[in-house]
């Protein structure tokens, strides 16, 4: 299988569960549903992780291709449990989000680098709306819940778009 067709597995399901979560954020939707959801796909990111990080050649992925898949497959397993459990304080989880904004900046260069701009410019995207939880969360800026939750299900809608073609081998900078 290649880099980019299991790439394009997850990231469909990524899209998926970030439409989900931007529906919750703007009151859609019960906690236990969204839980399910994000658990899913933070095991199934989680276990793409371990393919990449640990499955050899034949995986066609690289520790640098892990890292930066397991960014967010953390954010989905935290944010499943988190739903689950119905946790009110999410600050902790809100500054783990600008972590991984940070490491979208370089992460998003180095992919320009190899030629793929629509990943690149995905990897941008992605670390503008982990700001954006960032501030909803850590700095608990209620008040700008509703354009981030319609930000987060546009960028869900973008991502699932991205990881169909991928998945289908129609990605134009594979």
């Amino acid at each position: 299988m290649s880099l980019y067709s299991v790439l394009g597995m997850g990231l469909l399901f990524v899209g998926g569960v970030l439409v989900v979560n931007g529906l919750w954020l703007h009151g859609y939707g019960g906690d236990d549903d969204v839980a399910i959801f994000n658990l899913l796909v933070g095991i199934i990111t989680f276990l793409i992780v371990m393919w990449w990080g640990f499955g050899g050649a034949a995986s066609q992925g690289t520790p640098f291709n892990a890292a930066g898949t397991m960014l967010f497959s953390f954010t989905y397993l935290w944010l499943g449990v988190n739903a689950y459990r119905g946790t009110e304080d999410q600050r902790g989880f809100g500054w783990y989000c600008a972590f991984v904004a940070v490491v979208t900046i370089p992460t998003g260069y180095l992919t320009l680098l190899t030629g793929d701009i629509g990943l690149t410019l995905l990897w941008w995207v992605w670390g503008v709306l982990w700001a954006t939880f960032c501030l909803l969360l850590a700095l608990e800026r209620d008040e700008y819940t509703e354009p981030i939750a319609t930000f987060t299900a546009l960028v869900g809608g973008a991502t699932a778009l991205a990881g169909y073609l991928m998945a289908a081998g129609f990605w134009p900078w594979a």
